[in-house]
């Protein structure tokens, strides 16, 4: 900056923390705002409503048929089910008191999370590649800062999503009676990190596929086939590892290539042990962190 205070091309009067802070708020803003946001918003709310719904419904069945039973009892059914699956009994014992209708929905959605992620963000850098805007922005902040941005920007959107999501599904229930105001501030929030927690590697992968491609129809279809082999990876360890108990029906540890799913850590984050939680939690945020460092190198590299 002069003395006059123009700013230099190249050069950026505010620090890091500043100028992805500004990018942040505007892809916050320009995603709610946009027609594909709407539209998307639109029927991720609809869906969640059917899902919710049906969450509530498979409840409702389960307590009908243990109608004649106490609470406790009910609870002790449960336990005895997921410790047979799991062979765990402190997890049994812990998942046992976790409202069903809240669960399923957790898993419904981290299940359709990265389809979400993908529809919002394949075209989060390659737009601004396509249409060279990103020169407007690099001229004024720093490459890695904007890559960042960008990224924290398509998480924080899933993020708000994802909140009004189990909103609706906790209201729900809470409507039917199945879950109380405690559980559902209590394992609703719990769920609700869980599962912004998986989508910020979910969007790391999206937000570093876009930054490769300046035609959002080729990062989409590429995001689309990354996420593909990522779910593959996951789905064929689980196969094998019921396969190999299939007469105990416990599942064995995690195989080493399903650590690239960020979907098989959901059991990781509702472990009752919080060192397994953190352990979960750190190596899905340490990937962000990796991703934001790859991308940023290779985005300062590159010719826009």
């Amino acid at each position: 900056m002069t003395s006059r205070g123009i700013v230099v091309y190249g050069s950026s009067p505010l620090s890091p923390a500043a100028e992805i802070r500004i990018l942040f708020g505007r892809e916050m803003r320009r995603s709610v705002r946009s027609g594909k946001g709407i539209v998307l918003f639109v029927l991720t709310l609809i869906g969640a409503y059917v899902a919710s719904r049906a969450c509530v419904w498979i409840e409702e069945k389960q307590r009908l048929a243990e109608h004649a039973l106490s609470t406790a009892q009910f609870i002790d059914i449960k336990r005895q089910f997921i410790e047979k699956q799991t062979g765990d009994a402190a997890r049994a014992a812990y998942e046992a008191n976790i409202p069903t209708s809240l669960l399923v929905f957790l898993e419904i959605t981290i299940w359709l999370g990265p389809l979400l992620v993908a529809l919002l963000g394949f075209d989060v850098m390659a737009s601004e590649l396509q249409n060279r805007s990103v020169r407007f922005w690099t001229v004024r902040m720093r490459r890695w800062s904007f890559f960042a941005g960008k990224l924290l920007g398509l998480w924080g959107v899933i993020g708000l999503f994802t909140l009004v999501l189990n909103a609706l599904c906790g209201a729900v229930a809470l409507s039917k009676g199945y879950v109380t105001a405690g559980q559902l501030l209590g394992w609703g929030l719990r769920f609700w990190l869980i599962a912004v927690v998986i989508s910020g590697a979910w969007a790391a992968v999206a937000t570093f596929i876009s930054s490769c491609f300046k035609v959002p129809i080729l990062a989409l279809l590429t995001t689309f086939a990354v996420f593909f082999a990522m779910w593959l990876s996951g789905a064929t360890g689980l196969v094998s590892r019921v396969s190999e108990s299939s007469e105990t029906r416990v599942l064995r540890d995690m195989r080493w290539f399903e650590y690239v799913y960020p979907n098989a850590y959901d059991s990781m984050l509702l472990s009752p042990d919080p060192g397994r939680v953190l352990q979960g939690a750190g190596i899905l945020l340490g990937f962000v962190a990796l991703v934001i460092a790859a991308g940023s190198i290779i985005f300062q590299r590159r010719d826009i």
